[in-house]
């Protein structure tokens, strides 16, 4: 599996990770085809969890706006992005939330910046390749 996405989207998504205390969480759109999914634009939501710090939830009214916006230019959510402060590599926590939402998620390290995009399918976690275009 391939995720494309613009290299000025990624970085600025990095950019608005690294040094943030706080989990961030953005939602992307675009197309997914046979196994490439291709991210048009990128919006940040807002973190409403109890304890932004350790972990994030995406703000449902941000999920709802985002979604409505997909829908009206004939795309779809494609991909949820958010930041850790540590490796970008799935937590117990992400994997309950890949189960619920069957899209890559990139993960971004907010204390360097390294990114990593995973997938859950069947159980099963694997690496997605993504390339900046």
């Amino acid at each position: 599996m391939k995720l494309v996405i613009r290299d000025d989207t990624l970085k600025d998504v990095v950019r608005k990770c690294v040094g943030s205390v706080i989990e961030k969480v953005f939602i992307g759109i675009g197309t997914a085809s046979n196994d490439v999914t291709s991210v048009v634009e990128v919006f940040e939501c807002p973190n409403i969890a109890d304890n932004p710090f350790t972990r994030f939830i995406a703000d449902p009214q941000c999920i709802y706006r985002v979604y409505k916006y997909a829908e009206e230019r004939g795309m779809d959510i494609v991909v949820l992005i958010h930041s850790h402060p540590a490796s970008p590599y799935p937590s117990n926590l992400d994997l309950k939330g890949m189960e619920l939402w069957d899209v890559p998620w990139i993960i971004v390290d907010s204390r360097t910046g390294s990114v990593k995009a995973w997938i859950l399918k069947n159980g099963e976690l694997r690496e997605v390749y993504i390339e900046t275009v």
